[in-house]
């Protein structure tokens, strides 16, 4: 069994066991999301107008900035097996807390859903910054090719799980409370795993005890890094512009899914979500080669070029129908590929830098995006609705600004394959590996053919 397991997903020894154990932890986190991505979606919109949730995320992405500005100060400072275990133990403390939003009847219900979703994202975007990293830490760019798509398959069978129980909630009605300490457990369930398996897994920390480093300092030197590397900098560019497509898209989905089904909404929303989870695993089983066979410079082109075709698709044909389809695909799309193929990249970043740079693209861009295109498609809906136009007209607009900002993704990424051979001579990428001499002896110059 286990050699078949090696074979098919070509483990090199002392591997597989190692790979699991990461990938139970990022299922834990998975499942936990997944639970609570529904329940909080669904019992906010049915408190207020759909449109405030632009506002939810707005506010959502300020409070991630701050706190990844918090994160960002000792990400590349410290012990990160030991980093990932308090995390565990942070969120599951937070989910045993959270139960009390409910249990006290005077607390408002859209500020508890607000919560909910408030942490749900938090997770979403905080834990695989973490996670990823730690993962970058343990293999070099080789192994990472390989093996990361295979880790990354788990964050989808954890996402099942989660939606699974959250698709039998819209009919047996748990309820929030119950499933609140379900993900309390589970993370739990988590820390312990993290505990046992990965405490012979030894880091070597970029540690400064000498100075202390400031948030801006900290901030500064990511950008500064990104900047100067070409291919780099038109990747920023691309996280910022698909932060606000991705926004986008996902307003029309849910706000046409709400109009159209009213009640049925929760069970739409986790069946939906379901099937972009259960689609978004057959797509990671090909993440890495799909990204082999392109070559890597190429392979940023996928993401933007989904996005352009869900924007037209949303603009052309109106309906929940076509705009969850164009959602779910560039959701897929973004969470296999194009994640696959940015931590592939981020694996050349020196270790003591890499931390900064990850946050930065991951997490810092494609925040600003979010709250660019919320903002935006909140004052075009205002707008729309004070001067009594109907939500199909002042709907196309938001959807062209859409593809607007789609066709400046795809002109960055087009710009990052151009730059991509030039930036691999950077000096800068460089990064430690075992028993090489540097990041340039792991790189596959037949990308520059391709």
């Amino acid at each position: 069994m286990r050699e078949k397991l090696a074979q098919i997903f070509r483990f090199k020894p002392g591997e597989s066991g190692l790979v699991f154990a990461l990938g139970a932890v990022l299922l834990v986190n998975y499942a936990a999301m997944g639970v609570t991505k529904v329940i909080s979606v669904s019992g906010f919109l049915s408190q207020v107008k759909d449109q405030y949730i632009l506002l939810v995320w707005a506010v959502d992405m300020i409070l991630l900035i701050l706190a990844t500005g918090l994160q960002s100060l000792v990400i590349d400072r410290f012990d990160r097996v030991k980093l990932i275990m308090v995390v565990l133990l942070v969120f599951t403390g937070l989910y045993a807390i959270l139960p009390l939003a409910f249990l006290f009847k005077s607390f408002p219900l859209s500020i508890a859903y607000s919560l909910i979703y408030l942490l749900n994202d938090q997770q979403w975007r905080f834990f695989p910054v973490v996670f990823w990293i730690l993962v970058n830490d343990i293999f070099d760019p080789a192994a990472g090719r390989r093996l990361l798509p295979v880790i990354g398959t788990f964050a989808f069978v954890g996402t099942i799980i989660g939606l699974g129980v959250a698709s039998v909630d819209a009919s047996a009605h748990f309820g929030a409370v119950k499933l609140l300490y379900f993900n309390a457990i589970i993370f739990f369930a988590g820390f312990v795993i993290a505990t046992f398996s990965l405490r012979k897994v030894h880091i070597i920390s970029a540690t400064r005890t000498a100075t202390a480093v400031s948030m801006k300092e900290t901030f500064t030197e990511g950008w500064n890094f990104i900047k100067t590397i070409p291919a780099f900098a038109y990747l920023a560019l691309g996280m910022l512009t698909t932060g606000a497509v991705m926004t986008v898209l996902l307003y029309g989905a849910l706000s046409d899914a709400e109009l159209s089904l009213g009640n049925g909404f929760q069970a739409f929303y986790a069946n939906y979500n379901l099937l972009i989870a259960i689609g978004s695993i057959l797509l990671q089983a090909l993440a890495g080669r799909i990204i082999e066979k392109l070559s890597l410079k190429n392979s940023f082109l996928i993401q933007p070029l989904v996005m352009l075709a869900g924007a037209m698709l949303t603009f052309f044909v109106p309906g929940y129908l076509s705009s969850a389809t164009a959602q779910g695909v560039a959701r897929s799309s973004y969470d296999t590929i194009d994640s696959s193929n940015r931590k592939a990249f981020e694996a050349l970043v020196p270790n003591e830098k890499r931390g900064r740079v990850s946050m930065f693209i991951d997490s810092y861009l494609p925040s600003l995006g979010t709250i660019i295109g919320s903002l935006i498609t909140f004052g075009i809906i205002a707008a729309g609705i004070g001067l009594g136009l109907k939500r199909d007209l002042y709907s196309l607009v938001y959807l062209g600004l859409g593809i607007l900002l789609a066709l400046v993704a795809v002109w960055s990424a087009f710009r990052v394959r151009k730059t991509y051979d030039q930036s691999m001579l950077s000096w800068q990428l460089k990064r430690r590996t075992r028993g090489s001499s540097g990041v340039l002896d792991k790189l596959d110059f037949l990308d520059g053919e391709k």
